[in-house]
């Protein structure tokens, strides 16, 4: 981005320049700009600043006049840098309302790259919602199976917090019968999402705890079944995959390693216990909203 001040004080145009920049997030060049810089200009009187935008991004210029002389000495920079800040934001908020109009600019349009920067500097940090459907791989090698919903707010353009709520059930078989297993479960991650592509990755690390009911089911009157239960719990690290992420409607396919610090154990008669201890895995693939 660069910004072009003429008629004001130096001392006004630099504070300007500085503050338009952070509200922008953007990093400004003062050497003459190229095909993908944004470029501001504003030409001050003494009571007013008439300032222009040259928009690569969306292929437009946008226009408009700021009454400075209602504003205090002090509080004129302020105003002119957030009267720059809001006509660029204007501009660039057809990125993420419009991104593929109908009418195409004449002049070319500056790189996928610059255009994606300037898009992430408007657009609402999400909140994306899954319907999942989990599988989980307990450390008896016994599996799990069911589903629940998570929820990733983005707190920034890279990092987002995770939540969920699973419930699980699965019926181990064992020579003397089976055990069904009840698992439901819910987890809170901090998390990263490693780039921004139609193909986004995605790491978090955080804590999953839930509760496991354990029902023997004898397979004969030779045998008999006992119950178990109790609270489970410990570390999870994720790994994401999420297609076409800025689509409203996304595909995510996660997996999961976590260890069970606490947790419980079915005994098994001449057979494997069940094992909610230890270490686990999971497989899940949802469907994201957001």
């Amino acid at each position: 981005m660069s910004i072009a001040i003429v008629g004001c004080e130096e001392p006004l145009a630099q504070e300007a320049r500085r503050i338009t920049a952070i509200e922008l997030h953007a990093t400004l060049v003062n050497a003459a700009p190229d095909a993908a810089t944004t470029q501001i200009s504003a030409a001050c009187t003494a009571q007013s600043a008439q300032l222009r935008v040259i928009d690569p991004t969306t292929g437009k210029a946008v226009e408009r006049t700021v009454a400075l002389g209602q504003a205090a000495p002090s509080a004129r920079a302020r105003l002119l840098a957030l009267a720059m800040a809001e006509l660029v934001a204007a501009s660039w908020s057809e990125l993420e309302d419009n991104p593929e109009p109908k009418a195409a600019p004449v002049a070319p349009l500056a790189p996928l790259s610059a255009r994606e920067a300037a898009r992430r500097v408007v657009a609402p940090r999400p909140i994306e919602l899954q319907a999942v459907a989990d599988a989980q791989l307990l450390a008896s090698r016994d599996v799990v199976l069911g589903g629940g919903a998570r929820g990733e707010l983005w707190v920034s353009e890279r990092l987002f917090l995770r939540f969920d709520a699973l419930f699980l059930y699965g019926e181990p078989s064992r020579a003397t019968g089976s055990v069904a297993l009840t698992m439901p479960s819910a987890s809170g991650a901090l998390g990263a999402s490693l780039g921004s592509g139609w193909l986004q990755p995605r790491v978090s690390l955080g804590v999953r705890a839930g509760y496991a009911w354990m029902n023997g089911i004898a397979a004969s009157a030779a045998t008999t079944g006992d119950h178990q239960r109790g609270f489970w719990g410990g570390p999870e690290l994720g790994f994401e995959l999420a297609a076409w992420s800025h689509a409203r409607v996304h595909p995510v396919l996660g997996l999961s390693l976590g260890a069970h610090l606490f947790g419980v154990r079915g005994s098994v008669d001449e057979g494997r216990d069940i094992k909610a201890t230890g270490l686990w895995s999971g497989l899940s693939l949802g469907a994201a909203l957001r």
